[in-house]
């Protein structure tokens, strides 16, 4: 996955526009675009305060997904969101729709450990 790729995946996670995003790290919204479609390449300043605004690490920007054991969640966001790649399971292409119900489920799930995690908070606060 690309550089560009990671970007704008993390950036529409985090539910932000490319000028929230310009607008967190000092550029344009024109630089952002170019980012993510990877007509620009990013210095290692900029990649220090895209990380923090997109919620990572900087090695989590540059990490070259296709040489990871285990795919991580910039890569399974991407895989949902832009197909780059055909998602099989139990030898049958998923479809669009299929993938649309995948990646709800995904969300449901994560919906309910957020809110076992505020409800174990609260609970050891009192």
């Amino acid at each position: 996955m690309s550089l560009g790729n990671r970007i704008k995946s993390l950036r529409k996670a985090h539910n932000l526009t490319q000028q929230k995003l310009a607008d967190k790290v000092d550029v344009s919204r024109i630089y952002v675009q170019a980012l993510e479609s990877n007509r620009r390449l990013p210095s290692m300043k900029l990649l220090q305060r895209l990380a923090p605004a997109l919620d990572v690490e900087v090695n989590d920007l540059l990490m070259d997904f296709s040489t990871q054991e285990k795919p991580g969640r910039v890569q399974l966001e991407s895989m949902l969101d832009n197909g780059e790649l055909e998602i099989w399971y139990r030898s049958k292409k998923l479809t669009d729709r299929e993938l649309h119900r995948v990646y709800k489920l995904i969300e449901a799930a994560l919906d309910d450990w957020d809110a076992e995690d505020n409800s174990a908070k609260s609970t050891s606060k009192n």
